[in-house]
């Protein structure tokens, strides 16, 4: 029978702590009542409801923060779009209490899904805006190019800006109707 090593149960804890830096433990803490503060400040619609903010905290976690982007799970998707609601509420409230997580965009996934921000590339999606407006941008100049081509071939060719005779004396004579009284009365 082969003899296995038995560790008192106080040095695996002990060991375990030890890994742990005492200041990366209290930014954690700090991390989870500040995000607490936050999401229980949320107000109910109706005064005679328990509060809104406690129950968005209940039934939501946050997974993960990387790049100024803060992902959110929530059990329920009605939780999910109370939390996107309140989106602008809890931005700033990480901006007053959290600055330097620079948090800037909120996630969300319902309890479950397999959502990550390591499958979220900002740098890739940024790419893909930048190109798009890009496009934008080249297809209005090129828009603009073909009406200042009209315009200049426009402006070489010779135009009167004076009406035939016979339609200015049709006009005048419109004219003076308008602006005489009716004596037939």
């Amino acid at each position: 029978m082969k003899k296995v090593d038995v560790s008192d149960c106080s040095e695996m804890i002990m060991s375990v702590f030890q890994e742990i830096e005492k200041s990366t433990l209290e930014k954690s803490n700090n991390f989870y009542k500040s995000w607490k503060k936050i999401i229980t400040s949320i107000k109910s619609y109706n005064d005679n409801e328990i509060s809104l903010g406690q129950n968005l905290y209940e039934h939501s976690k946050v997974i993960e923060v990387k790049n100024g982007i803060m992902l959110i799970e929530t059990d329920h998707p009605g939780w999910t779009q109370m939390m996107q609601m309140n989106k602008r509420f809890i931005l700033k409230g990480l901006k007053m209490y959290m600055p330097e997580m620079n948090v800037t965009t909120l996630l969300f996934r319902v309890k479950g899904s397999d959502a990550t921000l390591s499958d979220f590339s900002y740098d890739k999606q940024l790419e893909e805006a930048n190109k798009k407006e890009l496009e934008k941008i080249n297809r209005k100049q090129t828009i603009l190019k073909k009406y200042e081509k009209v315009d200049d071939n426009n402006k070489n060719e010779s135009h009167s800006t004076e009406l035939p005779e016979d339609i200015s004396n049709m006009f005048k004579g419109m004219m003076k109707t308008m602006l005489t009284k009716n004596q037939n009365k």
